[in-house]
């Protein structure tokens, strides 16, 4: 059995992910701050398949929590990839009423705890000799618009250090992708959505059948790429 680490494993795209993996018989590891999202995923996992899950609670922003996640991971069934779906957006504000705090919560929350959960996903993957690195941008990282300078800015840099991880990855078996999707159809989004709109949209279960894929062996040769799922908007 395969183990993957799942950053933001609980979450409204996060849960989609998970429990497609852990059907298709990967263990996932999936660190939480939600306790309701957290219970509410487990409750949607069947039984027999419970001891497939690893829930920790942790706070993946605070540096000694993401590395007590990481060693836990380590020894569920030999950590065989990284999904990293953690991120957030915090508004959309022009850059000159833009502050300074949430310029940097956008920066660590989006871009920053990649970081510092690949670079120990890197060391133990150049260990092993194998290894799948999968990261979700954003449309705004390759379609920017006004209003979106923390998050597109942001999100941009997941993109490039996902190039940066294929890169380094390559000659000791590991791959790093980034998916791209436009607006993820969860519920807190169809909060706001036009009902012309809303059809057009990526929905979280076919994020996860890409995911799915980009972890098969056919997959090895799909490296450094940027995945562009724009659902039907025309853009």
């Amino acid at each position: 059995m395969k183990s993957v680490l799942i950053p933001g494993g609980s979450g409204a795209l996060g849960s989609a992910v998970t429990l497609r993996l852990i059907n298709e018989g990967y263990h996932c590891t999936v660190p939480y701050r939600n306790t309701g999202e957290a219970q509410d995923l487990r409750a949607h996992i069947a039984p027999q398949q419970r001891d497939q899950l690893l829930l920790l609670e942790a706070d993946l922003l605070d540096d000694g929590d993401v590395a007590r996640v990481f060693e836990n991971a380590k020894q569920q069934h030999g950590l065989y990839a990284l999904v990293h779906i953690l991120g957030g957006i915090k508004g959309f504000q022009p850059i000159a009423e833009t502050s300074i705090e949430d310029w940097d919560f956008l920066m660590n929350l989006n871009l920053r705890a990649l970081f510092v959960m690949a670079r120990l996903a890197m060391k133990h993957f150049h260990e092993s000799g194998q290894g799948r690195i999968v990261t979700i941008g954003a449309m705004a990282a390759v379609k920017p618009g006004a209003s979106q300078a923390g998050y597109g800015v942001a999100k941009a840099g997941v993109s490039a250090l996902t190039k940066i991880l294929a890169d380094e990855g390559r000659e000791h078996g590991v791959t790093a992708n980034c998916i791209l999707p436009s607006v993820i159809k969860t519920d807190a989004n169809l909060e706001w959505g036009s009902e012309d709109d809303i059809p057009k949209w990526i929905t979280p279960e076919e994020i996860a059948g890409t995911i799915s894929y980009l972890l098969r062996d056919e997959a090895g040769g799909v490296n450094g790429s940027d995945i562009r799922l724009f659902g039907q908007l025309n853009v």
